[in-house]
């Protein structure tokens, strides 16, 4: 009882700022930790405007390995779509299934580059975290018959400033269950909005070499086709 209110007890700044660090360490300039990469799995609840129901979730496979590394997979319809840039290149999967989106894709121009996936703080700046970071208590909220505490967070609007403009305008709400492990996340940014549960998480010097591999049927995109074609499905949501 007495450990039960302990844990209540703990501000949410600070239950944020434990669950978050983790991530931040990794995308830190440079790391701050010995991890180097992250990789979430999970399930999908909400994309956009379609919703799924609780039995049919599909999954989801986020890898990221600062500061030129990241691999999405989510389902498409009854395919499991890969999208994947390494360095200034990148690929999606199964080509045969994004042809539609592909064929509509306006010129994007030669001169777009990715940008580094890193935060532009040190280890030593992300000390600073609450001054970077609007932290609101959302309360509390049951689920899988576990209460979970609730918080929003989104960049301060000066420090957003500071970031490249595909980094700006997110916002996200977090479930942290009994242990402060986020385990439900709400994704709000320009391109839309997103619900997830994360069932696993993984934080390593690397990940495998494999998984930036160019897979069978991948079509090979420029920067900024990549991320036309990105902001494009992810209005469209994976369809069941």
């Amino acid at each position: 009882m007495g450990n039960n209110s302990t844990a209540r007890a703990i501000p949410a700044e600070q239950q944020t700022e434990a669950a978050l660090m983790p991530f931040l360490d990794v995308l830190a300039s440079p790391p701050a930790g010995a991890a180097r990469a992250f990789r979430l799995k999970g399930r999908v609840e909400s994309i956009g405007s379609k919703h799924f129901q609780p039995e049919e979730l599909p999954t989801f496979d986020i890898a990221v390995q600062p500061p030129h590394k990241m691999r999405i997979s989510l389902p498409m319809g009854d395919t499991q779509l890969t999208a994947c840039r390494n360095a200034q290149h990148a690929w999606v999967a199964p080509e045969s299934a994004l042809r539609p989106f592909l064929d509509g894709l306006p010129p994007s121009g030669s001169n777009k580059v990715f940008q580094p996936l890193e935060l532009p703080f040190s280890g030593k700046q992300l000390a600073l975290l609450p001054v970077l970071l609007e932290i609101q208590d959302k309360g509390s909220s049951p689920l899988d018959g576990s209460s979970c505490k609730v918080v929003d967070v989104r960049i301060q609007p000066a420090v957003a400033r500071l970031m490249p403009p595909e980094a700006q305008g997110w916002a996200v709400r977090l479930w942290l269950n009994a242990a402060g492990t986020p385990v439900r996340a709400g994704v709000s940014m320009p391109a839309g909005s997103a619900v997830f549960r994360v069932d696993q998480m993984e934080f390593s010097a690397e990940l495998p070499s494999g998984l930036w591999t160019s897979a069978e049927d991948a079509k090979t995109l420029s920067p900024g086709d990549f991320e036309q074609l990105a902001t494009r499905l992810f209005k469209q949501g994976p369809q069941r």
